[in-house]
């Protein structure tokens, strides 16, 4: 989510991280976990530090200090309704 929403297709996210787009894509439907090494390689072309990425991922708890996941997760849940309102109207 945070790949679409940097405006990156799986190709660029691919060649920028050196991860497969199948792998990507994968990973983006819940089929598969990444693992902390693919993390570390998404975190740069994401604009993610490490360790905001193994937050989100789980790997290491949250403190009060993490607004940006927040931030994250309020503008996800703006554009689903956003999309649900257009499904709505068809």
């Amino acid at each position: 989510m945070q790949r679409k929403a940097k405006g990156l297709t799986l190709g660029q996210l691919s060649e920028m991280s050196g991860v497969s787009p199948s792998h990507l894509g994968r990973i983006e439907r819940g089929e598969r976990f990444p693992s902390a090494p693919i993390l570390r390689r998404l975190a740069e072309p994401l604009s993610m530090t490490e360790t905001e990425l193994f937050k989100l991922a789980g790997f290491l708890s949250r403190d009060d200090s993490d607004g940006r996941v927040d931030t994250i997760k309020k503008e996800l849940r703006i554009k689903m309704l956003d999309v649900l309102k257009e499904i709505d109207a068809l």
